[in-house]
């Protein structure tokens, strides 16, 4: 009675196991022919082509037709994306020319800046000389005697002669006008005015 129980299972475990199987192996050869591995779709294709009910119903061109539109379109889009990425590196490579432009541009005023800078140094340095000569002159005329300091300045430009003045103290300045040549005093005179209604 054990053995008669037993046998229905073994039955059923035998089925369930050949179901099962069965099931494993359908769902590989599904499996193979959607993913197309080993070439099975299309071996499986040329041999239903090769069946006469079947090869009106399969037909292999539209597939090849649809891979080659495909491959063509896909060969257009490619051909587009360059041309745009040959259109961004044209743009890119005109952005780094001026930019080198701007870099040498900035460059040469940084240069000329330098340049300027230097020269206004160096006339900077030439102002306080001349000054310091003017004032050593200045001194030299306003220690000597009013006469014979106007002497000396009677023959000298006006420009001079102001430029000479203007370095001297008061009491000098009033002695050698004093000593001047009437009509060389008055010009002197009258450019001193000049310059000290120009001064704000």
């Amino acid at each position: 009675m054990q053995n008669e129980a037993i046998e229905p299972k073994r039955k059923i475990k035998k089925g369930l196991i050949i179901l099962m199987i069965s099931v494993i192996l359908i769902g590989g050869v599904v499996a193979v022919i959607f993913f197309n591995l080993f070439g099975s779709k299309d071996y499986l294709t040329k041999q239903m082509y090769n069946i006469p009910i079947l090869k009106d119903l399969i037909s292999s061109k539209p597939a090849k037709e649809d891979k080659n539109a495909i491959i063509s379109q896909l060969t257009k889009e490619l051909k587009t994306k360059e041309e745009i990425i040959l259109e961004y590196e044209e743009k890119l490579k005109e952005k780094d020319e001026r930019l080198k432009e701007k870099d040498n541009s900035i460059e040469s005023l940084k240069n000329e800046l330098e340049k300027v800078q230097m020269e206004n140094e160096l006339l900077k340095q030439q102002l306080e000389n001349k000054k310091k000569s003017l004032k050593d002159i200045a001194f030299y005329y306003q220690n000597m005697d009013s006469q014979k300091a106007a002497q000396i300045l009677n023959n000298l430009s006006d420009e001079e002669v102001i430029q000479i003045l203007n370095a001297m103290d008061r009491e000098s300045v009033s002695r050698i006008l004093e000593s001047l040549k009437e009509e060389k005093a008055a010009k002197i005179t009258n450019i001193l005015l000049k310059n000290a209604n120009m001064v704000p």
